[in-house]
């Protein structure tokens, strides 16, 4: 158990079952409803007719943004609730084992909640599972949170849609390996496209968890590994009929192991799109993503006929946006679709392009139908906000605001965008990318959006090199740098806004590790006062889990370096600013004793504790040379 933090907003009826649809290298205009329906007459377009109905029916997220142009650090981000400042698991680090810290599929176990997960991990750890076994993952799914796994662990195996057949891996030493719970089972998959065998096991577990009479809720992450490379497709029509006793059928038979095993390997072709004059990658592309529609529909429909439609809370999104990868002769081109929508860059990129790919909600009688949001949000948000819908509490070491009062009309936070990543390469030279953007130089990027403002620089060599900055409200695509345009922020307001977000991480070393983190203007409070007295003490404890906090700032006299760590013996959590500092409290916890860049000014801190302080030394603190700072409680600061 972890230390958490209360939830601020409770729903009064039952807690819902949680339905996320987390595709691989979708883009935000490989969505209908998103873009691909406003294509113009004579440009080549495909259709999403049921993942259009599922936004009709609930709210499109339009500023959903991933915390990563790359599947391991976004993924990864989601499962901890943590942005890119903090997460540990940063830049291409695939099979990086995801630290024992509560995950949404714990703390929702934790909840009550039955817990499963098909499909694409890669957050396993590094070892090769044949030396010991399922065991020598540290981080094997079901040490996460789930109760129940179906899908591939490692990262490269994510790239091949046919286990058995091993289309693309067929001449690599390593084969895919898929698995169910803790037996490899590739070899009885003969026939199986991921897509349609992802869908049929997740239609399994939704039948047999009501079927079984659990009165528990279910939280199921469907992590598709389509559209991904885009050069293998299904292997016949999908069945007839969508459901329980429709669609794809999980039979388990070796070798037959789904109702599609049976046809001919990498070969189906919506009809939709056999017949048009374009290259077969582009017919594979946009049959592998109207497979994908139908999956949709089917699982759906099962939700519907076992009467469980109207109390799930339903997710889709993408893990970041489109790619150009392609695993045939034919090299795939995301602009013959405009798969990034009216935004600018792709995969590996953080323009708009590569790191927003939106989302859909959907919750009968909860979120309002055919309703849109223009607010921006991340993908660590989920985590706050799935804690909301199942009536629990925050895990501490959690980022995020709770998207639920957005979702259900009401005022909430709002969410501040945050992305690092760090590539070789250049932004792709497509007509439709202002010239300015396109064939620009990656290396070290570094985003944060405000409102309608977002700042972003690529190829960054010194902590306090320039941003750009653009209004993605009215140009989306980026075209116009309005850094220095009067009214609009300027670079130090940027750099002040990105040191209070990222922290440094030695598996990911960044030229603007240790940068002077900048207070902020707080009026009205009164200082001179030490925390740790009893009255300044303000008890959290929620759903019998009996933690606390202290808030208030730090006020530094003077400019420098400062570490901090908690007195030997107490579990808790540090965090200045929105940097998580100091963690004594998880399994897999940061090391206690670790150092801020701090100028001079008032800085805010939480401090989340396992159990009711007693004194004032619960804090230690170091100082570098004759420096000087105190605390000040401002716990009413804080909500």
């Amino acid at each position: 158990m972890a230390v958490f933090v209360g939830s601020s907003f409770l729903l009064a009826n039952d807690r819902p079952n949680i339905l996320f649809f987390l595709c691989d290298d979708l883009g935000y205009g490989d969505v209908g409803v998103f873009y691909q329906n406003s294509r113009g007459a004579g440009q080549p377009s495909f259709k999403t007719p049921y993942i259009d109905q599922l936004a009709r029916d609930g709210m499109q997220l339009r500023a959903h943004y991933v915390a990563a142009p790359v599947c391991a650090p976004s993924r990864a981000s989601f499962f901890l609730g943590q942005s890119q400042g903090n997460c540990p698991v940063r830049n291409n680090q695939f099979d990086k084992a995801l630290p024992d810290q509560p995950t949404l599929a714990s703390v929702l176990r934790e909840a009550g909640y039955r817990t499963g997960l098909v499909g694409k991990w890669g957050l396993q750890g590094e070892k090769d599972v044949t030396l010991g076994g399922v065991d020598a993952w540290s981080s094997y799914p079901t040490k996460r949170g789930f109760d129940y796994f179906l899908g591939y662990v490692r990262h490269v195996d994510g790239h091949e849609h046919y286990p058995y057949e091993n289309i693309y891996l067929k001449n690599r030493k390593m084969k895919a390996k898929l698995w169910e719970q803790g037996r490899e089972i590739s070899s009885d998959l003969k026939g199986c496209y991921t897509t349609d065998l992802f869908t049929a096991a997740a239609k399994r577990f939704i039948v047999s968890h009501h079927n079984g009479g659990s009165k528990k809720p279910f939280f199921l992450t469907l992590s598709y590994d389509t559209p991904h490379a885009a050069t293998q497709v299904a292997t016949m029509a999908y069945p007839r009929g969508f459901g329980v006793d429709g669609g794809v059928q999980w039979l388990g038979r070796s070798g037959e192991m789904i109702n599609t095993a049976g046809g001919e390997v990498d070969s189906y072709i919506h009809p939709d799109y056999a017949s048009k004059e374009w290259k077969d990658v582009s017919k594979r592309y946009a049959s592998s993503i109207r497979r994908i529609d139908h999956s949709v529909a089917d699982i759906l429909g099962t939700l519907k006929d076992l009467g469980l439609d109207r109390n799930t809370l339903i997710v889709f999104t993408s893990d970041h946006g489109a790619s150009r990868e392609s695993y045939i002769r034919e090299k795939l081109d995301p602009s013959f679709f405009q798969s990034f929508g009216p935004f600018t860059g792709i995969k590996r990129d953080c323009w708009e392009g590569g790191i927003r790919p939106g989302a859909i909600v959907r919750w009968d009688g909860k979120v309002k139908s055919g309703s849109v949001s223009e607010e921006p949000s991340q993908m660590q948000d989920w985590m706050p906000t799935f804690c909301d819908v199942a009536k629990t509490s925050t895990p501490a070491i959690a980022d995020g605001v709770s998207l639920l009062p957005m979702l259900m009309g009401k005022e909430g936070e709002g969410s501040e965008i945050y992305v690092e990543y760090k590539v070789g390469g250049r932004t792709a030279k497509y007509d439709v990318f202002p010239d300015a953007r396109s064939g620009q130089r990656r290396g070290e990027m570094q985003v944060i959006r405000q409102g309608r403002y977002k700042a972003i620089r690529c190829d960054i060599k010194q902590w306090d090199d320039d941003f750009m900055v653009f209004d993605v409200v009215s140009d989306p695509a980026e075209s116009l740098d309005i850094a220095g345009h009067k009214g609009v922020p300027g670079n130090a307001h940027w750099l002040a806004a990105v040191s209070r977000c990222h922290h440094t991480n030695d598996s990911a070393r960044r030229p603007y590790d240790g940068m002077k983190i900048q207070p902020i203007e707080v009026k009205g409070v009164k200082t001179g006062v030490n925390v740790g007295k009893g009255e300044d003490v303000r008890e959290t404890s929620y759903v019998s889990r009996d933690s606390f906090q202290l808030s208030g700032f730090i006020d530094v006299k003077v400019s420098g370096a400062y570490t901090f760590a908690l007195k030997e013996g107490v579990r808790g959590i540090l965090r200045v600013h929105k940097i998580h500092l100091v963690d004594t409290d998880s399994e897999d916890a940061y090391s206690n004793d670790r150092t801020l860049n701090l100028s001079e000014g008032k800085h805010p801190f939480t401090l989340y504790l396992r159990k009711k302080p007693v004194g004032k030394e619960m804090i230690l603190w170091k100082l570098l040379g004759d420096k000087g700072f105190e605390f000040i409680p401002a716990t009413s600061y804080f909500h």
